[in-house]
């Protein structure tokens, strides 16, 4: 096969400048030949053109480096200014934190004020009970007064009749009648006497009793009253959620017997002890309620679980950051520092604590009553599964991990299997501060 021309003038190239070369060496009288073949020239021009290239290399290389460093420089300037820039930042949410820390402890103190008004209202209950029973048995012991004071008249008729057969059968004895008449005369003057006397102290009784009836209607009424503009209030901040409210009641008292009956319309109560029982009636029932609603208001997760927030995504249709189609969301992303603390929004058992796909690290807590709060993303998980938790308990850190672009708690609330927006039970909550 013939060989290339390329090739051909290549290999002539080479023979003519770098032919084998020899050198003679002679040293004291000795004779050295040194043979250099057409290899090693070759060999040693590559080395040499390698070393130019290394420098040259070194040289662009050195150049661009030092481009580098200037960029470095001016992206840490500016990270300085950022980090001034977040410093002021920091001091304006330090400003909301404490603001929100005061709102809080008002929040804390109108809690503390509803359990003392329900304590108070139970106590005057149990006195209004008790001063019933006693009227109770102030009206017995009357009863017994009156039945003892009909006996003894019954007595004295029945001696005025024997007094009177007496006479009849002593009418020999003229003197001896009209001294026996005096007597029974006088004696039944007496009895008349004690009677109006026991019948004027019988009155007063029951006049008294009256007065009794009536004060004591009063005071119940006044109890019911001043529960119901509670259940109002309660009610009117429960509303502001979104729920059926009748529908939670009906829930919060199931099991607790029913009642019912054909309705029979009766006359208006006249009597002060039938109007103070039908008063003690209503006001059971009125308590009843007062007790069901706070059940129901008392595991209801009406504050926010961060002190300082932005709403970065509302609930309901949004676009999906990710990916930038639409999606539903079932919660609120709130914005926040990196480890920020994430609180529990209302008294309940941890259900779950651990990682669970792209929520991340995911708390579930169970507050009763068919209410649970997810708190999705976090970046340090403090509780355990089945620990219990109070009202503003220090649950976790917020964090970004999962399916996240950056910092923020994804915060859910559940009830019966069914997910709410937790937005209006944030609202809710801050009529509920302002009201204080």
């Amino acid at each position: 096969m013939a060989r290339n021309p390329v090739s051909k003038a290549a290999s002539r190239a080479i023979k003519r400048y770098f032919p084998e070369r020899e050198f003679i060496l002679r040293t004291e009288g000795r004779v050295v030949y040194l043979r250099i073949s057409r290899g090693i020239q070759l060999s040693v021009l590559a080395l040499i053109f390698a070393g130019i290239g290394w420098s040259a290399y070194s040289s662009v290389g050195l150049f661009a480096s030092e481009k580098i460093i200037d960029a470095k420089d001016e992206s840490i300037l500016n990270a300085r200014l950022v980090y001034r820039n977040l410093l002021s930042d920091v001091s304006q949410y330090q400003e909301r934190f404490t603001s929100l820390t005061d709102e809080l402890q008002k929040n804390h103190a109108l809690v503390l004020g509803l359990v003392q008004t329900n304590w108070s209202l139970q106590e005057n209950l149990k006195s209004a009970e008790s001063r019933l029973q006693n009227q109770r048995q102030e009206e017995s012991n009357i009863l017994a007064a009156r039945a003892a004071l009909k006996k003894k008249l019954s007595r004295i008729e029945t001696d005025m009749q024997q007094m009177n057969k007496h006479n009849f059968n002593l009418r020999g004895n003229l003197s001896s009648i009209t001294s026996n008449l005096e007597n029974a005369l006088a004696q039944r003057n007496d009895a008349q006497l004690k009677v109006g006397k026991l019948k004027t102290r019988i009155g007063n009784l029951e006049t008294n009793i009256e007065q009794l009836h009536e004060a004591e209607i009063e005071s119940v009424e006044r109890l019911a009253g001043r529960t119901q503009r509670n259940i109002d209030y309660v009610e009117s901040i429960l509303k502001r959620t979104g729920l059926k409210l009748a529908k939670l009641l009906t829930e919060a008292t199931a099991g607790k017997g029913g009642q019912g009956g054909p309705f029979m319309a009766i006359s208006p109560l006249t009597d002060p002890a039938d109007r103070l029982k039908a008063g003690l009636v209503n006001l059971d029932i009125t308590l009843d309620k007062w007790d069901a609603i706070n059940q129901v208001f008392n595991v209801m997760p009406l504050s926010p679980p961060l002190d300082q927030y932005s709403i970065s995504s509302h609930y309901g249709k949004r676009r999906d950051p990710m990916n930038r189609r639409w999606a539903m969301h079932y919660g609120i992303d709130m914005g926040g520092a990196l480890r920020t603390s994430v609180y529990a929004t209302a008294p309940g058992v941890v259900r779950y604590a651990k990682r669970k796909g792209k929520y991340g690290r995911l708390i579930e807590i169970d507050h009763g009553q068919g209410f649970r709060t997810r708190y999705g993303h976090l970046h340090k998980i403090l509780v355990k599964r089945g620990q219990k938790v109070d009202y503003r308990t220090k649950i976790g850190l917020l964090g970004t991990s999962g399916r996240s672009t950056g910092p923020h708690l994804h915060y859910e609330i559940i009830h019966k299997k069914r997910s709410i927006n937790p937005w209006r039970f944030i609202k809710a909550g801050r009529y509920v501060f302002q009201r204080q």
